[in-house]
């Protein structure tokens, strides 16, 4: 009987894993809460994420004209992608001012 490698037998269970780890990825999400942080804005509940990305947004928008006035835009590797991280840090500390911490 031959050995079998270790490389052999994960890369058949490879597929399997996958599986169950997307499974598992998409089942995390849901909740067994049935509440969620919202805002009421003219008598209609908004989940409370939207405003955060959007105020965040809104912040990428104003860091982008202050470099802009300070000529430092152009110095940028990639510009989109430091606007992007700029709009994602901004939603996620809005996040943590506003509700004190990771949704649980």
């Amino acid at each position: 009987m031959q050995p079998v490698s270790v490389s052999r037998v994960f890369a058949a269970r490879l597929p399997r894993l996958g599986l169950a780890l997307l499974f598992v990825s998409v089942l995390g999400a849901c909740s067994s809460e049935p509440s969620a942080p919202s805002i009421a804005i003219f008598g209609s509940f908004f989940p409370a994420w939207i405003i955060c990305a959007v105020l965040g947004v809104v912040f990428a928008v104003i860091a982008r004209q202050l470099l802009i006035i300070l000529d430092i835009d152009g110095y940028l590797p990639l510009p989109l992608l430091v606007y992007l991280c700029m709009a994602i840090g901004a939603g996620t500390g809005f996040w943590f001012l506003w509700f004190g911490g990771i949704p649980q």
